[in-house]
């Protein structure tokens, strides 16, 4: 599906719809207040989390260096010990972090809740501190409600934003004479019709506990289902126990066995061996499948955006951002290294390198039109797909506990037990979480 150009009008209708503009940072005359140099002599430490975009934003650090005159020092560690390592640090109010990669879609509430996200509106609306080119603006509006608390305070400015597309067999869809679904009612009907084992299953999602809590979205949000209404858990609606339906004989009927056990990586691992027609997960994994070394299908996959269905057309997206820590010595310093970290040089060199950004106008560089990594179809998904994002967890304190929770009621789904039945049990269970933790 070819992605609309993104027109001043239709950007303008997104924030309406979105949320709202908040601190607009991108006034020419201001150059002259700014000066990346102000701190100079500062040394920063930063804790960061191993990461497509930390590999490449790692490379041009010492660029920040010679730009600001500052040394900066980091720890970049896989996320649960960099997790642990931060609440540690922050439990013993060191003040030894000045600014930190975070993954909203697991912190955001939590951190926020504990007072360790120094918030960033202050910081954006200061001519002295913000860039005339950073322009917080070009930040999608989804990104930048996904680095938005509740009470309106930003918390980050967001770096990798990952997005649910739909991944599928080009060739096998041409055999077939098939087409990407436009709804969830083509879905079932299309995976069917492509399943033919033991050489080909129809499709495959995360089957994992925990894991399939970010990949039900997909049908859960266009099905009509949220998590939450006026605060209350909402995990036992009829639009939940649709979507559950719907997710759970997909896998049930067309997918590989045993895939009520299978995560992210048996998942692509599986479509990349050429065993799977239809896969739908976060868009990063695509740069895999055009891997020679790793993939039997190279140049083979397309890719599109996800069905719509009666409750509209959505977009789980994830966010990680670069934060500055509440307890910094240094805050302003350290707000301009994440500044420079998310400005739109270090965008396009992500987009380049197959990462996924936030930004609007990364899309149009010359560079990345010029140069793709990317096959063109990947970008158009990505693209339109970042325009219906939604954030894909709930935005609570216990959000790997939910996951939990929704992952057994989504196992024991696909095993053959009644929607219905364990999404009550889910429901249960999530709204005595919810008086647990977010009172």
């Amino acid at each position: 599906m070819a992605a609309r150009r993104l027109t001043r009008r239709t950007f303008l209708q997104g924030l309406a719809t979105g949320v709202a503009a908040g601190p607009f940072v991108s006034t020419p005359a201001r150059a002259q207040d700014f000066n990346w140099k102000r701190f100079q002599g500062k040394e920063l430490f930063l804790l960061l989390t191993k990461h497509p975009f930390i590999d490449v934003l790692e490379k041009h650090i010492s660029e920040f260096e010679s730009l600001s005159g500052m040394k900066v020092k980091w720890e970049t560690l896989p996320e649960i010990q960099a997790r642990q390592k931060m609440t540690v640090e922050m439990t013993a109010s060191s003040g030894g972090i000045d600014a930190f990669f975070t993954s909203l879609h697991v912190e955001k509430k939590r951190f926020w809740k504990a007072g360790w996200y120094h918030p960033l509106n202050k910081f954006l609306d200061d001519r002295t501190l913000t860039s005339p080119d950073f322009d917080w603006n070009d930040f999608t509006p989804g990104a930048r409600a996904g680095v938005t608390q509740p009470d309106g305070s930003i918390s980050a400015l967001a770096a990798f934003v990952d997005a649910n597309v739909f991944f599928y067999r080009k060739d096998l869809f041409g055999a077939k004479s098939a087409t990407p679904p436009k709804t969830l009612a083509d879905l079932e009907p299309l995976a069917q019709k492509l399943h033919a084992p033991p050489g080909v299953y129809g499709i495959v999602l995360r089957g994992l506990k925990n894991a399939n809590a970010t990949q039900y979205p997909s049908i859960l949000f266009p099905m009509g289902g949220t998590y939450l209404k006026d605060g209350k858990g909402v995990l036992d609606s009829k639009e939940q126990i649709a979507a559950l339906d719907l997710y759970a004989k997909l896998l049930r009927q067309y997918a590989p066995p045993g895939v009520v056990n299978f995560n992210w990586y048996e998942c692509s691992a599986s479509f990349m061996q050429g065993q799977v027609a239809i896969y739908m997960d976060g868009v990063n994994f695509a740069s895999q499948f055009e891997d020679a070394a790793k993939s039997k299908v190279v140049g083979k996959v397309g890719y599109a955006v996800l069905p719509s269905g009666p409750g509209g057309h959505f977009s789980p997206i994830y966010i990680t951002g670069m934060a500055v820590s509440s307890q910094s010595r240094s805050k302003e310093a350290a707000y301009l290294f994440t500044q420079w970290a998310t400005n739109k040089t270090n965008m396009v060199r992500e987009l380049m390198a197959g990462v996924g950004v936030g930004r609007t106008s990364t899309w149009d560089n010359p560079d990345v039109k010029a140069k793709p990594k990317m096959p063109a179809d990947w970008y158009q998904a990505y693209q339109a797909s970042l325009k219906i994002g939604r954030q894909g967890l709930p935005e609570i304190v216990g959000v790997t506990e939910y996951r939990d929770i929704i992952g057994v009621a989504i196992q024991k789904a696909i095993e053959g037990a009644p929607a219905a039945q364990v999404l009550a049990q889910a429901q249960k269970d999530f709204q005595d979480l919810l008086n647990r933790t977010e009172s």
